[in-house]
């Protein structure tokens, strides 16, 4: 009896890590009758999904936005919104989400909380698509036709201004490191570089025949431009707005993507648009320390969309006309398996990842429906005590972690104080377990060893950020 009381008072810590490779479709969820998926966005702080409903030709009118809640795979709600929901970004500082609506003109506002419209603003003509500005709290609106952007104060959701760019601005990114917005005008061919604290154009870069994608590397401060006609790749410095060099890649680049494991370009090259057109198309991997293209993957027709799950180190992309989703490892860039959405009709045009379920969803634009598909999780394991209570099992993951991490735990830890601490013990993150899904946004904190403790246990095993 005295052995057992002692061991009562022991914290014991179990650290248990394992990958399994397999993927499986986990469910698919059905939309409202007719709504065709266009584009996806993950609010990490709701643990939701949203998706951009619009009508094909000689459907009844579908325009909406339907919000899928990240545990259940249930759809919460749909809001219809005006016409062509487009593209999302999300205000992380106020939880919210905002959705372009192209062919209305217009912006609506969305609480990520309580899933309802704030407002619903003018834009300008064809507004295409959304960036946000983390350190001044604003959003951009590349407007299509109208040849410029649409400024919004993300804590008023008032338009502060709008200021004139190149011709047929698609795409928009943000450089969070410079604070700045880039704009490919694929009309005039050239880049319109806007500073996010005047909101006036400092500068413009030109470019290739159609520049079509863009990225941001926040490892280099550095800008990936693809331009379609020109098979080729510009990157800019992010610091001097200077072109660092030119990267022929294959035929039309479109999608661009950062893979932060070892700091590399993903760039899709679809050929002439539509089905067969070829039939298997390429990505071009670019090491973004040499920019040099260093291997050329077999894609399926018309690689689209990309995502990265950093608890697994994988790449996803969705093969459009193949009707697919691509899994690749992250480090060897090699495809470790490919997912049949099934018939002929699924065109998966969009793809986003949810960290704390470690699930992939795809915008199915023709079956009307959103697939989930579902990855084991390594997870690092804490064994906690409170109060001579039974053990408490608290999961954190992923682990190594690069911008966040997951602390999942049972009903037991509900309210009780967390901290992630240094090996010198100072604090470095502390709140409180709300919920049973907790995400720490660790983009901020250095690189490092760090530890959880709950309600001031013994810590867990080290939290790794790379």
């Amino acid at each position: 009896m005295k052995i057992y009381s002692i061991i009562l008072h022991v914290v014991v810590f179990i650290l248990s890590t394992f990958i399994i490779k397999a993927q499986e479709i986990e469910t698919v969820i059905d939309l409202p009758d007719q709504a065709s998926a266009r584009d996806l966005i993950y609010n990490p702080i709701s643990n939701k999904i949203y998706t951009a409903n619009i009508p094909d030709n000689g459907m009844p009118e579908q325009r909406s936005v339907s919000i899928i809640d990240g545990n259940t795979n249930l759809i919460l709600t749909t809001i219809q919104v005006p016409e062509g929901p487009r593209d999302f970004c999300h205000n992380t500082l106020n939880n919210r989400i905002y959705v372009a609506n192209y062919f209305a003109d217009s912006i609506t506002v969305i609480d990520g909380v309580t899933d309802q419209i704030i407002t619903t603003l003018p834009a300008g003509d064809g507004p295409r698509a959304l960036c946000y500005n983390s350190q001044d709290n604003r959003i951009y609106c590349a407007n299509e036709f109208s040849a410029d952007v649409t400024i919004i104060d993300g804590a008023t959701n008032m338009v502060m201004t709008t200021i004139t760019v190149g011709t047929t601005p698609r795409v928009i990114c943000y450089n969070s490191v410079s604070n700045k917005i880039y704009v490919p005008n694929a009309g005039s061919q050239n880049l319109s570089v806007i500073s996010g604290s005047s909101n006036m154009v400092i500068t413009t870069v030109p470019m290739g025949n159609i520049p079509r994608g863009i990225v941001y590397n926040p490892q280099s401060n550095r800008v990936y431009v693809s331009n379609y006609g020109s098979d080729n790749v510009i990157v800019i410095d992010g610091a001097s707005d200077q072109i660092v060099t030119t990267i022929a890649v294959g035929d039309g680049p479109t999608a661009l993507f950062h893979n932060p494991f070892g700091n590399k370009i993903y760039c899709s090259n679809v050929g002439a648009p539509g089905p067969n057109t070829p039939e298997e198309c390429t990505i071009s991997v670019i090491d973004a320390t040499s920019n040099t293209v260093i291997k050329s993957i077999t894609a399926g027709d018309e690689p689209t969309a990309f995502c990265y799950s950093t608890a697994n180190n994988k790449v996803y992309w969705v093969d459009e006309w193949s009707h697919r989703v691509a899994v690749a490892d992250a480090a060897s860039d090699s495809i470790i398996s490919l997912i049949s959405l099934g018939s002929s009709l699924v065109q998966p045009v969009d793809i986003c990842y949810n960290p704390v379920n470690e699930r992939v969803y795809t915008a199915n634009r023709l079956t009307y429906d959103i697939t989930v598909i579902k990855d084991s999780l390594p997870i690092t394991t804490g064994l906690f005590k409170f109060n001579y209570e039974s053990a408490v099992s608290i999961h954190i993951y992923p682990n190594p972690t690069a911008d966040y991490c997951i602390i999942k735990a049972d009903q037991r830890a509900m309210g009780k104080r967390y901290r992630l601490v240094g090996v010198a013990g100072q604090t470095i993150l502390a709140g409180i377990l709300w919920t049973g899904t907790q995400y720490l946004d660790l983009s901020a904190v250095p690189s490092g060893t760090y530890y959880l403790t709950i309600d001031g246990e013994s810590r867990s095993p080290a939290v790794i950020k790379q």
